[in-house]
């Protein structure tokens, strides 16, 4: 069924992106059979070049929406959790066999006697450049790579280590959940939640025009107007309005801002 369904979505794709064509090469072009050859190859064409960019795109996605919010509710967890070096040694010991456990940070040691050491900041606020010194001050010397996690940090704080030999990790609640939870694949419990602000925004008003239950909508709409230059000369302000609707059908069918779905090694 997940096939079908694939092969469904491409064809629809390909549908949409003919009817859009075709608008336009209709309004150029009076004979319907070299119409409909002449935008079947560049609808085809750009097919190709959609697939192989969307491709690319995909692979370098970042987090879903879902994930980001899984991510501040598993920090928030973790701020709140007594126990939470009790995760991170587990999570560390799913990979590495020395690891030695304290009250703010865990100490790893590799196979060639170099170690990494993992502090947890558990609390909410940014890491600053005087707070970073603070911390370094009572952790130099105790490792060769030291990955510092917290709820946030400034930028200029990874350019000001660069002054220290140490090498440093910096990974804030989002880059967290992705290069530890996530790429280890184990996941603290999330026992605290943020409330979510229920007020209406303009992102939420684009999210809703433009969420895959519209498509169909728009798709039918254009479709109409599509069909009626099969009889009568179309007009420059038709083919922009069709033109329009269709990008709107297209958009909300295979977008994944609005229709999510419910590397390199740190230590």
């Amino acid at each position: 069924m997940r096939k079908i369904s694939l092969v469904f979505q491409e064809v629809l794709k390909f549908f949409l992106i003919f009817l859009l064509v075709f608008v336009w090469v209709r309004f150029f072009i009076r004979k319907l059979l070299l119409a409909f050859l002449i935008t079947f190859l560049i609808s085809a064409v750009i097919y190709v070049m959609i697939f192989f960019i969307l491709r690319k795109r995909k692979n370098k996605e970042g987090l879903k929406i879902k994930e980001k919010e899984d991510a501040e509710n598993m920090f928030f967890s973790l701020v709140l959790d007594d126990n939470r070096m009790d995760f991170f040694m587990k999570l560390a010991l799913s990979k590495h066999k020395k690891v030695k456990k304290f009250s703010k940070y865990l100490i790893i040691e590799h196979e060639n006697n170099i170690k990494t050491l993992l502090y947890i900041k558990a609390d909410f606020e940014n890491l600053t450049i005087p707070k970073f010194v603070e911390i370094y001050n009572k952790l130099k010397g105790k490792a060769q790579k030291i990955v510092f996690v917290s709820y946030s940090f400034d930028r200029e704080v990874t350019a000001f280590a660069g002054n220290f030999d140490t090498y440093f990790i910096f990974l804030d609640r989002y880059t967290t959940y992705e290069r530890l939870f996530k790429y280890y694949g184990i996941f603290p419990e999330i026992k605290q939640k943020y409330k979510k602000d229920k007020k209406l925004t303009f992102k939420d008003f684009v999210a809703y025009s433009f969420n895959k239950k519209r498509a169909k909508g728009y798709l039918l709409s254009s479709f109409l107007l599509v069909l009626s230059a099969l009889f009568v000369r179309t007009t420059i302000y038709y083919c922009i309005t069709a033109s329009i609707l269709i990008l709107f059908a297209i958009f909300s069918q295979f977008n994944t801002t609005f229709n999510f779905k419910e590397e390199k090694e740190v230590l």
